[in-house]
């Protein structure tokens, strides 16, 4: 764990404060579009700062998976596939936690006011730290609630996160880029060769 961290401990807490900008910048838009009242432009606001996270989640791991194969190919270290995965798990380990607290205040929370603070408390939390899905989930209704209330969905909006560096380690350590897997050719071009 020390190497892990020694080795990719800056890439996970660059990876959180990049995390942090984006959910204060969704968060940001969301108000604004919640208060024109507006939930299409809410979701199509947010779903574009989740875009760009996750733009911002790939290109890092990807350069990560690009040195790594360096380093891989010179002997120097051993490929491991998941590295993307476990830089992207430290760096979510504080928004896991805010999902953990909702989940244990959130069956009491109608009864206890303890259990209603404490989940007041992880939401605001969960706004500092995944504030570009706020829109999304706050304009989005399933079952007479909108989605942010659900304790599951504090859970659910890490994984984009994970699999997008997962992936982006992997390609980044293959040397291929996201925009090359959809290798199309115009006809006249692929006549030519």
């Amino acid at each position: 764990m020390k190497e892990f961290l020694h080795n990719y401990g800056y890439s996970s807490v660059k990876m959180f404060v990049n995390q942090f900008a984006i959910s204060l910048f969704g968060a940001v838009l969301s108000m604004a579009t919640t208060m024109a009242k507006s939930d299409i432009l809410a979701i199509i606001t947010s779903i574009l700062a989740i875009l760009f996270y996750l733009f911002l989640v790939y290109a890092l791991m990807w350069e990560v998976g690009a040195k790594d194969r360096i380093s891989v190919d010179i002997g120097k270290k051993q490929y491991r596939p998941h590295t993307g995965l476990a830089v992207a798990a430290v760096a979510s380990i504080p928004s896991l936690l805010i999902a953990i607290v909702y989940s244990i205040g959130y069956p009491f929370s109608a009864a206890h006011e303890w259990a209603g603070g404490l989940c007041v408390v992880a939401s605001f939390f969960n706004m500092l730290l995944q504030g570009m899905y706020f829109g999304l989930t706050s304009s989005i209704s399933f079952l007479g609630s909108t989605l942010n209330l659900f304790w599951l969905t504090h859970f659910v909006i890490i994984i984009p996160a994970l699999v997008t560096a997962w992936v982006a380690y992997y390609l980044g350590h293959k040397n291929k880029k996201f925009t090359t897997l959809f290798n199309y050719q115009s006809p006249d071009k692929a006549k030519k060769k």
